[in-house]
């Protein structure tokens, strides 16, 4: 290789070593290197470098060797997008952009791999979003066209996970993420794939907003337009607001709602009457959002609330404990705060996992697990890989004495006439 090509390939190692969390004692000693030898190989000072040495470090790392050779191709051209809080650093932003183009990395391995086939999400070419003319209208009128072509009516959404990937092809999933990053879309141009990830937390209804708020970004064709918001209030992400708000919990079925609780709640005034604050509590827990959220849609029915509902509203926990659904509340919270990847590629990698075709380390990266542990819950289930052809000692004594006997035997024979 030449100069410039080792520190290409040394920037390459860099890369996928700071991807996978390691320092440089960590990898060197997977790659049964020494850490002033690896150090050299990442600055490009080493003057040669073995395709052996190359395939112990990919090994270690648990990469393709192409990815060493020639960079990571899905990270140079995926398209990412996270919703951040002002407060996000810039550390924050590079954790959540790694952890999905490590993702869309894995599923690009899934399907060079005897992996079953996946489906993918229809190309965007623009990656520019529609223009906003009434954000609120907007949202709803995809809301309502979205409810009508998957045929749900104005029920509630239950699993919302597997409703973006059977409805848009969309792998959507909770991760470990900071905290001051709520969700991030990220897309892969040239396979026609895309992710939206939302953060683990102890608020479910914030955790289905978020997933109802990046299907709203795919529905509206906003793409990752919407990037490094840190906050912000573009009139897309007023727009995918809408859209979720109205996609969670329809306007009608809203109205129906409220109207039952009139007469299925416990009456609590004097007059006979029930709590207002009560009845949009069940209307929050019909449709499992915000009371904000159901307040919001409320007031766009005309429904009149006092000034108990209009001001500093309880949260959904506070009002669960209080109207009687508590434990059910913080069964949700306990859902919401485990780690659930995509399932279409987590079901590739363990297949792949199982078949041999990848390691455990990228299966435990998707999984946000250390590799004992994930090792360990695949074991639990029956799940492990291929076992390794059993290493054949060689007797050197046996073969020495067995190369003497033919020799002996060359000797002693006749030569032929």
């Amino acid at each position: 290789m030449q100069v410039e090509e080792l520190e290409e390939v040394g920037r390459h190692i860099q890369r996928e070593r700071a991807r996978a969390g390691l320092n440089q004692r960590d990898l060197a000693e997977h790659a049964g290197l020494s850490q002033p030898t690896l150090h050299r190989i990442e600055q490009g000072a080493r003057a040669a470098l073995s395709v052996t040495e190359l395939d112990r470090i990919a090994r270690a790392l648990d990469v393709p060797l192409r990815y060493l050779l020639q960079g990571n191709p899905v990270a140079d051209r995926v398209r990412v997008a996270p919703r951040t809080a002002r407060e996000a650093t810039q550390e924050d932003l590079d954790e959540a952009r790694r952890m999905a183009v490590d993702l869309l990395a894995l599923d690009d391995r899934l399907t060079e791999s005897a992996a079953p086939h996946r489906t993918p999400t229809p190309p965007r070419d623009s990656g520019r979003s529609a223009p906003v003319t009434d954000a609120e209208g907007q949202g709803r009128t995809a809301a309502a066209a979205l409810r009508t072509r998957l045929g749900l009516g104005i029920a509630p959404l239950v699993d919302l996970p597997e409703l973006l990937e059977t409805a848009t092809h969309l792998d959507a999933g909770a991760v470990s993420i900071p905290s001051t990053v709520s969700g991030i879309s990220a897309q892969d141009p040239a396979r026609g794939v895309a992710v939206a990830l939302v953060n683990i937390c102890d608020v479910p209804e914030r955790q289905r907003f978020s997933y109802a708020h990046e299907l709203g970004h795919v529905v509206l064709d906003d793409g990752v337009a919407v990037d490094h918001l840190r906050g912000g209030r573009s009139p897309q992400e007023i727009r995918c607001d809408a859209f979720a708000r109205h996609f969670l919990a329809p306007l009608e079925g809203v109205r129906q709602e409220w109207q039952r609780t009139a007469t299925t709640c416990a009456p609590t005034a004097g007059d006979g009457s029930v709590d207002p604050l009560r009845r949009l509590a069940q209307v929050a827990r019909h449709y499992r959002v915000s009371l904000s959220v159901a307040r919001i849609q409320c007031a766009k029915l005309g429904i009149g609330l006092p000034p108990e509902c209009q001001n500093a509203l309880p949260t959904n926990r506070e009002a669960a404990w209080r109207f009687g659904w508590g434990p059910e509340y913080e069964a949700e919270v306990k859902a919401a705060q485990q780690i659930s990847p995509p399932r279409r590629i987590l079901e590739r990698a363990v297949q792949a996992y199982a078949a041999g075709s990848i390691g455990l380390k990228p299966l435990a990266r998707l999984l946000c697990m250390d590799v004992q542990d994930a090792e360990a819950q695949l074991e639990g289930a029956g799940i492990r890989p291929p076992a390794a052809p059993e290493a054949r000692r060689i007797d050197a004594r046996s073969m020495a004495a067995a190369r003497r006997r033919l020799q002996n035997r060359d000797d002693e024979e006749p030569p032929q006439a």
